[in-house]
């Protein structure tokens, strides 16, 4: 019986995260907590759980590595996607970034942020990249 009810539990918490993963990126920014652009930005430059940082392919300025540059980014995401809000958008590039990979880079973007960033964290960063 014990078994039964482990393995109940799994399937529910299975399904939950397939859920989750599937949810609507609209739905999940607004369920998202108030980001903080300042600990965006020490997060920018931070590894968290091993993933690499944000900086280690991106830069502040128009300066292309890896990664583009993010300089004039907010204004940027708020058109990137007809009838995508900004804070959509770099929801998406955050947790799932091969749903919009940018013009002349390849979708090489580490894509495991959403399991080693917790949803302040990624309100902090959205914050911050929108400042830019």
């Amino acid at each position: 019986m014990k078994s039964v009810a482990i393995l109940g539990l799994l399937i529910l918490v299975l399904f939950g995260v397939g859920c989750q993963s599937t949810q609507d990126p609209a739905q999940a920014v607004n369920a998202l907590p108030v980001g903080d652009a300042e600990r965006g930005s020490l997060l920018f430059q931070q590894s968290i759980g091993g993933a690499p940082t944000c900086a280690s392919c991106h830069t502040l300025n128009d300066q292309r590595l890896t990664g583009p540059g993010l300089a004039g980014y907010g204004e940027r995401a708020a058109t990137t996607v007809s009838g995508q809000s900004a804070e959509v958008y770099t929801y998406q590039a955050i947790v799932r970034p091969a749903a919009h990979v940018v013009a002349g880079y390849s979708n090489i973007m580490y894509t495991e942020y959403s399991r080693k960033l917790n949803q302040q964290q990624i309100a902090d960063l959205i914050a911050f990249l929108l400042e830019q």
